[in-house]
């Protein structure tokens, strides 16, 4: 009788590891990917054991109504297109416990500040700022495009500031109008202060970042980012024979590419993008 319990338990226990096995040889995939084109975002999951892919990987539309508003305003290059694989870009991937977040997350925190959430409502400050708006929202694209997420903080925090120092002859303090109860021919001018305003004093600046950002990207060894900062900074000072010079170091073909998780396999999945 007791061998025959023993025998059992021995059973039970091997079957205990085996499936223990499984169950740790089975990892559940999930995360989010962004691409630059209209700010899109997506969700991602899929199932995989031993390496092995037990599931085709659901794509589910998690673009903010942010972002929408960004490419309807045409604040941001949104062409409208679904972006091809290579194109969508890793924020997060959990798996087995573990959570891989690049650099795109602090744009996206960025973007998913509104007023119950944080300290910035970036989109009402857009809404009542549409001069500013159109200034730095397209400078904060092209950072993205060139993988310099890290500059994001420096380039919204710019405007923020400049919008409310009251040194600035159009500033809005609480006394001022709202934006919806000025004339179509005060929200022209409006909009054309700001721009102005904006341009005069964010591309200069942008103009130091990049070359202090291009310094650092040299310094790194990262030639790529080195290369795409200094065509902005030539971008705000075209003619520049200093800035040609370190460009005419890099080889022509150099692009800037975002470092990314490799991306769920589309040949082994289905999508199914559900719209928010």
């Amino acid at each position: 009788m007791t061998s025959r319990l023993l025998a059992f338990a021995l059973i039970g226990l091997v079957l205990l590891v085996f499936v223990a096995g499984i169950v740790m040889a089975t990892s559940t995939h999930s995360g989010e990917q962004f691409a630059v084109d209209g700010f899109q975002r997506r969700s991602f999951s899929y199932y995989e054991m031993f390496g092995i892919r037990l599931s085709a990987t659901d794509y589910f539309n998690n673009t903010g109504n942010l972002e929408l508003t960004l490419a309807k305003k045409k604040w941001i290059t949104a062409t409208g297109q679904k972006p091809k694989d290579d194109q969508w870009i890793t924020i997060e991937h959990t798996t087995g416990g573990r959570t891989f977040v690049s650099d795109v997350q602090i744009l996206i925190d960025y973007l998913e500040m509104t007023s119950p959430q944080g300290a910035i409502d970036l989109a009402a400050w857009s809404t009542n700022n549409p001069g500013y708006a159109a200034i730095m929202w397209p400078e904060v694209q092209t950072a993205a495009q060139g993988n310099m997420f890290i500059l994001v903080p420096d380039i919204i925090h710019h405007m923020l500031d400049l919008s409310q120092d009251s040194r600035n002859k159009w500033h809005r303090d609480k006394k001022a109008p709202k934006i919806e109860d000025l004339s179509k021919e005060e929200l022209a001018s409006f909009i054309a202060q700001q721009t102005k305003t904006g341009t005069d004093s964010l591309y200069p600046f942008l103009q130091d970042l990049y070359l202090e950002a291009a310094k650092a990207a040299q310094d790194a060894n990262d030639k790529k980012r080195a290369k795409f900062c200094y065509e902005q900074v030539l971008r705000f000072s075209p003619g520049s024979a200093e800035i040609q010079a370190e460009l005419d170091k890099f080889p022509a073909e150099l692009t800037a590419e975002p470092a990314k998780e490799e991306a769920p396999d589309e040949t082994k999945s289905s999508e199914d993008e559900s719209e928010k």
